[in-house]
């Protein structure tokens, strides 16, 4: 059987959704070849690895506290004009980078205050998807029907990871052919495509609700979030995943230090855990990961630490690259089921704080993450701090098994995308997670 049958296509039948698939690819696109940019630059000139989690840090602050209200107003005003307005005051931000470079090459400023200029764009990038993220997540909820969900969550992240896959091999071909201000400028070309393709989306109405206090109304979307354990321990299992497999944030020091290869070189080893993504996406869009649910989720997220401690022992490149392969399918396995329980269970009216508190955890993580990663390796050196993270990240998944095999009982429903028992027929209707 196919892997691409006429019925994996059929949630593009809804306009508004491959409007939206745009938009994210563009987004995608934008968004990793000016990470890449930025940091390789960055550390090319001061060789600290500091350098790349205070990166992380100064997009992690602002996106934080903007998303708890991003999210609320992503509840209680129009979705699409947050995400159109959000999204196209990022298009002026690679051109900015490109003036701070410019002036730094011409000596006009020194790099103290360069330095400065760069963390300041970066926090007001933070800012801008604080504001239009929780928007953009909730909006998908409205797009299609309930059971083409999981089906659009795996091709959103297919789509993610197609942008994973050519975006850092492109970012670091251009550095290396074509320069740092020709790399930006391709950023703000596909920042000002993604929003023009946001006008084409159809008005729609969103369902009304009852104004609160803004923290009353974040508290409620919290005490959701604790109350369904299958909710709260796959967002435990995924902060370990991102806060101690924080990989991806080192490969710039891998590609320089350990493999001694240039931007190409990094530009593969980025692309390897995209790589891995999209292969298992095309097996899970005929297959998602729904009947066993939980299972699944221990063993994708067991995989990836597994992988990520083989990864700090390997010395050869290609084992490095295969094994980054191996932690991007692990983690797409993980991811779809995330995003899949996030739309399923909490009621319209809470998409947009879910969506909010969802988006501040996972990036929260992967900036901590990140910068936890920066902070070992300034004190232990590479290859321990990756070594101890991926330790780390499995010793939760072990512990998260010990305390939640109940778990194991549900599947989620394809047709109607409701949780039931699979191991006594007879109570299937009577039992839903809490």
């Amino acid at each position: 059987m196919s892997f691409f049958s006429s019925s994996s296509f059929d949630v593009f039948r809804f306009r508004d959704f491959a409007i939206l698939s745009l938009n994210q690819l563009c987004l995608i696109f934008a968004i990793l070849i000016l990470e890449i940019t930025i940091g390789y630059t960055l550390y090319q000139i001061s060789k600290n690895p500091l350098t790349l989690g205070f990166i992380a840090l100064a997009e992690l602050c602002p996106f934080i506290l903007l998303s708890f209200f991003g999210g609320y107003f992503a509840d209680h005003f129009n979705k699409q004009t947050i995400l159109k307005w959000g999204f196209s005051l990022c298009c002026p931000i690679p051109l900015l980078f490109i003036f701070l470079f410019w002036c730094r090459q011409q000596q006009y400023i020194d790099y103290s205050l360069f330095l400065a200029g760069i963390y300041v764009l970066i926090f007001f990038l933070g800012i801008l998807r604080g504001i239009y993220s929780p928007s953009f997540n909730a909006l998908r909820a409205f797009v299609v029907p309930e059971k083409y969900y999981s089906s659009a969550n795996t091709w959103t992240a297919f789509f993610w990871q197609i942008g994973a896959i050519v975006a850092p091999m492109l970012a670091g071909l251009l550095l290396e052919v074509c320069g740092l201000y020709l790399t930006l400028l391709l950023s703000f070309a596909l920042y000002f495509l993604g929003s023009i393709v946001l006008v084409f989306l159809q008005n729609r109405k969103f369902p009304s609700i009852p104004q609160q206090h803004v923290v009353q109304s974040l508290k409620e979307a919290w005490l959701f979030i604790f109350e369904k354990r299958i909710i709260f321990w796959s967002v435990l299992l995924d902060l370990s995943s991102v806060l101690f497999g924080g990989v991806l944030a080192l490969l710039t020091i891998f590609a320089q230090d350990i493999f001694k290869t240039g931007a190409q070189g990094l530009g593969l080893l980025r692309a390897a855990p995209a790589i891995g993504t999209c292969l298992m996406m095309l097996y899970l869009i005929k297959h998602p990961p729904i009947f066993h649910i939980w299972r699944n989720m221990l063993l994708a997220i067991g995989g990836f630490s597994i992988c990520t401690i083989l990864f700090a022992l390997s010395r050869q490149l290609w084992v490095s690259v295969l094994l980054l392969v191996l932690m991007g399918a692990f983690d797409s396995i993980s991811m779809i089921i995330r995003q899949t329980l996030f739309q399923s269970i909490p009621p319209k009216n809470l998409l947009g704080r879910i969506s909010a508190l969802n988006g501040i955890l996972v990036t929260s993580g992967n900036q901590l993450g990140a910068l936890q990663s920066s902070l070992f390796t300034r004190w232990l050196g590479i290859i321990p701090a990756t070594l101890i993270s991926g330790c780390f990240c499995l010793g939760i998944t072990l512990y998260s098994f010990s305390r939640t095999r109940d778990l194991f009982d549900y599947r989620l429903n394809k047709e109607n995308q409701s949780f039931s028992k699979i191991r006594n027929p007879a109570c299937q209707h009577n039992h839903t997670v809490k």
